[in-house]
């Protein structure tokens, strides 16, 4: 089965992760929010969006960009989201599913690199902060 993701779509991709790097999550999300169907590339563009929406004040809102982006995605990029997803579920009052969400996530440092056919995004994690590059 042949992929249809769109030059369009990666460049969108691009121009959010850029977004995010310069502290601009409203314009990510924007961004993100124009892609109509990502594909195979689905699992980043919800990651992103999460991200998106973590960084703009919205944790609410992130959860569950969040939680689809751990579904889909492979190992190293869903213990990431699950990291991501522990704070976001003790801003809503959650503490059990943040509890599971840490573990999930766990405890160790980790670079997780998303290949696009144009660029590459790379997510580096520690306990307390994730930094797209």
């Amino acid at each position: 089965m042949r992929s249809n993701v769109t030059p369009k779509t990666i460049r969108r991709l691009i121009a959010a992760d850029g977004y995010l790097e310069l502290d601009l999550p409203e314009k990510a999300a924007l961004e993100l929010s124009k892609i109509d169907h990502a594909g195979p590339l689905e699992g980043p563009r919800q990651l992103l969006m999460g991200l998106a929406r973590k960084r703009a004040g919205e944790p609410e809102n992130a959860i569950l960009h969040l939680e689809q982006a751990a579904r889909i995605m492979p190992k190293p990029a869903r213990r990431f989201a699950w990291s991501e997803l522990a704070s976001c579920y003790r801003c809503a009052g959650s503490d059990d599913m943040a509890d599971l969400a840490e573990s999930l996530g766990g405890d160790r440092e980790f670079e997780l690199r998303i290949a696009l056919p144009s660029a590459e995004l790379k997510i580096t994690s520690t306990n307390s902060s994730a930094n797209i590059v």
